[in-house]
């Protein structure tokens, strides 16, 4: 009998412990702090033309198709691409090199926008080797504010190869092997990998954006903070039993 009730005792004293031990970790979990992004809040982002280190000059336009759908599916206002380059023309900017060369300030204030997304092509090539065709993009990505304050950055490079299928039969093999590196050379699978190099950038990776204002989950997202508001300062109101002389 005590044997029992030694146990029962043992055992409400080990529940009541953990009990305070993991009510303690919930209560002391601290929020994290705030990235310069999410410090900022940008609600505009202005996207200039590509800076092509490839052969293709087709390579530019396929990109800047991509990138407004997906910054504008996480919440935030991208200045129409067509616009932004007849404004650009009518300014005199017509080389991109030049625009990625100019004042940050001064391209936001332009627009007014809040920041400014550039996106050099490192690579856009597609390479024949025996039976294989492999297709490589490289992308580096940075945005800076309108104040001239870079505060992302990103790079990405990703590769495609045709997977070929087993035949089971060597010669049939190398014949699929040969068609399916031809097709590829002749038509590279760009469009599909840098709609994931972004996708993989800016939702994705470590290197995924915050919310902007128009997401819906932005509010609850930046809930996640303890942000103290400003100080403001409150004239009180004069006293009722005060005379007027």
């Amino acid at each position: 009998m005590i044997a029992i009730l030694s146990s029962r005792i043992f055992l409400r004293c080990f529940i009541f412990s953990m009990t305070v031990f993991f009510y303690g970790c919930e209560t002391t979990q601290q929020p994290r702090s705030m990235s310069e992004f999410e410090q900022l809040r940008p609600a505009s982002i202005l996207v200039v033309p590509v800076v092509n280190k490839s052969v293709d000059v087709e390579a530019p336009t396929y990109l800047l198709t991509t990138l407004p759908m997906v910054l504008g599916n996480k919440g935030y206002y991208v200045f129409p691409i067509n616009t932004v380059k007849t404004i650009l023309d009518h300014e005199g900017f017509y080389e991109p090199a030049e625009i990625h060369a100019q004042p940050p300030e001064s391209l936001a204030a332009m627009f007014g926008a809040d920041c400014i997304l550039y996106v050099t092509i490192n690579e856009w090539t597609s390479q024949y080797i025996l039976l294989s065709t492999t297709t490589i993009v490289d992308f580096s990505y940075r945005i800076v504010s309108k104040d001239g304050h870079e505060f992302w950055r990103a790079r990405k490079q990703l590769t495609y190869s045709p997977q070929n299928s087993d035949t089971g039969n060597g010669l049939g093999n190398l014949i699929s092997a040969a068609i399916s590196a031809a097709m590829e050379r002749a038509k590279p699978n760009y469009l599909p990998l840098t709609r994931q190099a972004n996708s993989e950038v800016f939702l994705l990776n470590r290197t995924a954006i915050p919310p902007g204002p128009y997401a819906t989950n932005y509010q609850e997202y930046y809930s996640q903070f303890e942000i103290t508001p400003a100080t403001k300062t409150v004239t009180p109101a004069p006293s009722s039993d005060k005379v007027a002389p």
